[in-house]
C-alpha cells in the first residue's frame, strides 16, 4: 500500500510542477527536434528545438516559450500478463487491474480527484491507441480549475489584496503499458492556449520511440 501511494504521489506531482513552470542528436533523430532525457531513459523522447528541456526529478519534460509542457513518466508494476488474444492484466504491489483504463478508471483518476478540485473527464479513447508501437493504451483528456494568483498581485496595488483568479488547463494523458512499468505521457496547456500547440504535441507523440 505504501509503494502504491507513493507511485500515485510522483504521479500526480508531475501536474502540480507543470503549473508552475540538450540532449546530443544521433542519425534517428526527427528533423527539427532534439531528443530530452538522456541515454539513462528506457525510451527515446523527441521534443521540437524551439521547445526548452526542464530539469526534473522523476520524470522528463520540456515546455514552449508560454510554459505549456509535456512530460513522461515511468511506474514500475509488478508485472504485465496477457490475457487471451488481446487482453492483458496490470499486477501492482495491491490490486491487479484488466487493462489501462480500469488502472485509471480505479486508481489513478480517483486519486487526482482527491488531490485537485474540479476535475472534469472530457474525452477518453480506450481503443485502436498506440505508443510507441505498444498496443496496450488508451488517451484521456481532461481539465483542472485552480485558484492562482494573479500577476497584478506581485505589483503593489492600492489594497494591498492578494488578488487570485481561477485558471482552467486542459491536460491530455496517454497510458502505456508496456515492459512491467506504466508509461505516462502529459500534455498540460492552459485552456485557452491547448489547440495552439496540438500539432507539435501529435508530433512528438509520433516520434516516441521504446
Amino acid at each position: 500500500m505504501k509503494t502504491k501511494i507513493l507511485s500515485l504521489i510522483l504521479a500526480v506531482s508531475v501536474l502540480l510542477l507543470v503549473f508552475t513552470s540538450c540532449s546530443g542528436k544521433n542519425d534517428d533523430t526527427p528533423k527539427g527536434m532534439y531528443r530530452i532525457g538522456g541515454e539513462a531513459n528506457s525510451y527515446h523522447l523527441y521534443v521540437p528545438t524551439t521547445w526548452t528541456e526542464k530539469s526534473a526529478t522523476g520524470f522528463t519534460s520540456a515546455a514552449c516559450q508560454d510554459k505549456s509542457n509535456i512530460s513522461m513518466q515511468v511506474l514500475s508494476v509488478k508485472g504485465i500478463f496477457t490475457n487471451g488474444a488481446d487482453g492483458y492484466a496490470i499486477m501492482t504491489n495491491s490490486n491487479t487491474y484488466y487493462e489501462i483504463n480500469d488502472y485509471f478508471t480505479k486508481e489513478y483518476f480517483p486519486y487526482l480527484t482527491a488531490t485537485f478540485s474540479n476535475v472534469e473527464l472530457k474525452e477518453s479513447f480506450t481503443t485502436n491507441q498506440t505508443l510507441g508501437g505498444c498496443k496496450h493504451t488508451a488517451k484521456y483528456v481532461y481539465t483542472i480549475t485552480r485558484d492562482e494568483v494573479r500577476e497584478e498581485t506581485q505589483k503593489e496595488n492600492e489594497e494591498g489584496k492578494v488578488l487570485v483568479a481561477k485558471q482552467e488547463y486542459t491536460i491530455m494523458q496517454i497510458f502505456a503499458a508496456y515492459d512491467s512499468s506504466i508509461y505516462i505521457f502529459t500534455y498540460t496547456a492552459t485552456t485557452e492556449n491547448y489547440n495552439l500547440h496540438l500539432e507539435e504535441v501529435n508530433l512528438i507523440i509520433e516520434n516516441f520511440k521504446f
